[in-house]
């Protein structure tokens, strides 16, 4: 409904910013922004669900409304940009990922999206595995840990200790780890059983969470010596971990792929 609300504006494939008549911009900035925060919020739901195709056209399209209406949708930019490194992070393109992070992190001068742009990066750091990523990492949380107190929510504080209780498990500090992830548990007021976070993933079609949660469970039944239950939930994880790979693939051979992670900013179009 927006796209046609903008078709009646004049707003039609190959129009830019610099066709619009004055009398259009407010309405047409309007259903925008809009449309753009549908799109946001397709990408989220898409990733979540890791239908990662449906997730890159739906980004590729606001990075096209973008490249089209600098000026009206520059409030946007920092959204796309995290968007690109959630998108990044999620087919495992890390280091592209912190890179797109740290590009919103620079395009906003909202503290509770500047500390989560700090968090994603830094998880994304993590991931990376080596040691110089680590200490990456270490330099975008430890400031915000530090002054957390003084602008943070929950949400955001919560994130932040999480990764800090992470970094200090890859140093091999795993008493102090406990100690972070079980205050970034009390903060939130959460105390996720396996089982239910289960559930929610397998709702969501979170296939990564779900993979992780049952090789927290194959653990789980091996420690217990329950054979059956170890096979049968590790059985269960590897068609997962089969189906994750397939869609990982996919998305990867798609145009839109390297366009959306790689590591450059979006060029608006010229003004006419």
């Amino acid at each position: 409904c927006f796209t046609e609300e903008l078709s009646k504006l004049g707003i039609v494939d190959g129009v830019t910013e610099g066709d619009l008549e004055h009398s259009t911009i407010w309405t047409a900035g309007l259903y925008l922004m809009l449309l753009l925060q549908f799109l946001e919020n397709n990408v989220a739901v898409e990733l979540t669900r890791s239908e990662f195709v449906e997730a890159q056209e739906a980004l590729a399209q606001m990075k096209n409304w973008f490249t089209r209406f600098p000026t009206i949708l520059q409030g946007c930019e920092s959204t796309i940009e995290m968007l690109r490194g959630q998108y990044a992070h999620s087919v495992g393109c890390f280091d592209e990922a912190a890179f797109h992070f740290l590009e919103a992190l620079k395009l906003t001068e909202n503290k509770s999206m500047q500390s989560m742009c700090q968090v994603y990066a830094a998880v994304s750091y993590i991931c990376k595995g080596d040691a110089e990523s680590s200490s990456e990492a270490l330099e975008l949380i430890g400031p915000a840990y530090r002054t957390m107190d003084s602008f943070v929510g929950v949400r955001e504080k919560t994130c932040i200790i999480f990764v800090y209780g992470l970094l200090l498990m890859r140093q091999h500090n795993p008493q102090d780890a406990r100690v972070r992830l079980a205050s970034g548990l009390r903060i939130a007021h959460q105390q996720e059983i396996l089982k239910s976070s289960l559930t929610l993933a397998k709702t969501l079609y979170d296939i990564p969470t779900q993979i992780w949660i049952l090789s927290v469970f194959t653990e789980l039944y091996r420690e217990l010596e329950e054979k059956e239950n170890e096979m049968e939930n590790s059985e269960y994880g590897s068609k997962k971990e089969i189906d994750l790979q397939r869609r990982l693939a996919e998305a990867r051979s798609r145009a839109y792929h390297q366009e959306l992670v790689e590591k450059v900013r979006i060029e608006a179009e010229p003004l006419h």
